[in-house]
């Protein structure tokens, strides 16, 4: 599990790292949406509650409303490119 967890990190590192690098990021969650798109919806919610446990108040109501945002277009990108139908059963944030 902890060789999984470094995976997620380091996924979502280069995809942070990669925003203002259009085509690597394209690449970066494409890459990631043909081999996890299925699994990458359940950690929407996680992913924000672990921001707002760790950031507390620092974690504004604008700053969640840019995490979600990235987040569902970076799960767009990836149901995309894992050919998932976005009608799938596939939660949104």
């Amino acid at each position: 599990m902890e060789r999984q967890y470094l995976k997620l990190m380091d996924m979502i590192a280069a995809i942070v790292g990669t925003l203002d690098k259009r085509e690597m990021f394209r690449s970066i969650i494409s890459h990631s949406g043909r081999q996890h798109a299925s699994h990458f919806a359940a950690l929407g919610d996680a992913l924000i509650w672990g921001l707002e446990q760790q950031l507390g108040a620092a974690f504004t109501p604008e700053m969640k409303e840019a995490w979600m945002k990235l987040y569902d277009d970076v799960q767009r990108e990836m149901i995309r490119a894992g050919g998932i139908s976005e009608d799938a059963g596939v939660d949104r944030l």
